[in-house]
């Protein structure tokens, strides 16, 4: 062998430029990341429900509850957004919480404004 070829291979580890590079061995197969809808659905609607639309927070509640039991019924299907659903159940108690105060004190508001109304007029 020439010189250079022996310099090029001892520079290169063993491998010239004619030589195809060593194969990368396959990936180790795992089991894929799957992501639970209702447990999406309930964090957005919870998030909703606070900013935008109180009543909503009812359905965040219900939907984070029945995507947590069915991800804790079935551990090895793979769910990874158990947090999303665990927020959006939390999310949705706050936000009822909020719904409940709202119509609390708009029921009060029309309570005292018929109370003024009535008691002006007899």
């Amino acid at each position: 062998m020439l010189p250079v070829v022996v310099a090029a291979r001892r520079a290169y580890g063993g491998v010239t430029m004619t030589q195809p590079p060593p194969q990368i061995p396959p990936p180790y197969p795992f089991q894929p990341v799957r992501q639970h809808g209702t447990a999406t659905a309930a964090l957005v609607l919870g998030i909703l429900g606070i900013v935008v639309v109180p009543g909503l927070g009812i359905v965040a509640w219900i939907l984070g509850h029945m995507a947590l039991k069915e991800i804790d019924a079935n551990p090895q299907a793979g769910w990874s957004n158990r947090d999303h659903a665990n927020i959006g159940k939390i999310l949705g108690i706050v936000g009822t919480a909020l719904f409940a105060m709202i119509f609390l004190c708009v029921g009060l508001y029309f309570v005292g404004l018929f109370a003024i109304l009535a008691g002006s007029g007899a």
